[in-house]
């Protein structure tokens, strides 16, 4: 799937006049078959309502996003909503739905009004929550899992459907390092081998780096700036969208290059400890 954004803003209305707009400048981006983009910015930076702008949930004021060369106002969102799978940030649930459950609902196009889930259905959701290595919690309650394994079962949800195109809101909070490994590189991994676009908001650089083709970095009263991964997340532009030194680290470890971004401020003086 490609995905096109033609001078996309979402403004303030006019009775808040006095605030500032939410994007300085329109947003301009390409996403072709198997890309990822990485949005990338500090808290307040409105890249939630970017992604729900992107995909429908919330107008844009200004510009349009198109599918596949079409406009996206013009879509069915049945159809629709079997190619884009929606991830949004992790939060408790109130009702107690089980894990299994939970991920099921992802089949919701595929199921009629008053049909039960098949056994089709249950196979697909077993499948997505053991690639997102939570299987053994099928039949546990949402309420009694923690914060992080909620994120990979909304994950594991919207993977049900066999999306085309993934668009993630900080897939990565609340969880520790070992289940953000797991995030990232299923995520890479859907791209690479089954041709996925990816749509991922993130406060994370190195994982920007990790995982991206091309950024789009945004800040309040900022410009929004759109490339490559590395032409844009240079030292001096990470200093003025985030307001702090950010040192650009690449190393080789056997086979593989990893580049990352260090915060000077975390440093020691040499001797001091």
């Amino acid at each position: 799937m490609k995905i096109e954004v033609i001078n996309g803003n979402y403004h303030y209305e006019k009775k808040r006049k006095r605030l500032p707009d939410l994007y300085a400048q329109d947003i301009n981006f390409t996403l072709e078959p198997g890309e990822i983009m990485a949005i990338l910015g500090p808290n307040g930076a409105g890249k939630t309502t970017m992604l729900k702008c992107i995909t429908g949930l919330l107008e844009w004021k200004k510009g349009e996003t198109f599918i596949d060369g079409k406009s996206l106002a013009t879509l069915n969102r049945k159809e629709l909503w079997k190619r884009v799978g929606y991830v949004p940030q992790a939060h408790k649930m109130v009702f107690g739905f089980s894990v299994e459950e939970l991920v099921v609902m992802g089949r919701a196009p595929y199921i009629s009004t008053l049909a039960q889930p098949s056994a089709k259905d249950l196979e697909a959701a077993h499948q997505a929550l053991e690639m997102v290595d939570i299987l053994h919690l099928a039949k546990k309650s949402c309420n009694e899992i923690s914060g992080g394994e909620l994120q990979l079962a909304l994950i594991a949800r919207t993977l049900v459907s066999e999306p085309e195109v993934l668009i993630l809101d900080e897939p990565e909070s609340h969880l520790d390092i070992q289940k953000q490994i797991v995030i990232l590189q299923t995520i890479k991994r859907l791209s690479k081998e089954r041709g996925i676009s990816c749509i991922i908001n993130t406060h994370y650089p190195n994982h920007a780096f990790y995982l991206a083709d091309r950024v789009l970095m945004t800040a309040k009263e900022k410009g929004v700036i759109y490339g490559k991964v590395q032409e844009v997340m240079t030292e001096v532009r990470m200093k003025e969208f985030f307001g702090i030194e950010l040192k650009k680290v690449i190393f080789e470890e056997g086979d593989y290059l990893v580049e990352t971004m260090i915060p000077s401020a975390l440093g020691t003086e040499r001797n001091s400890r």
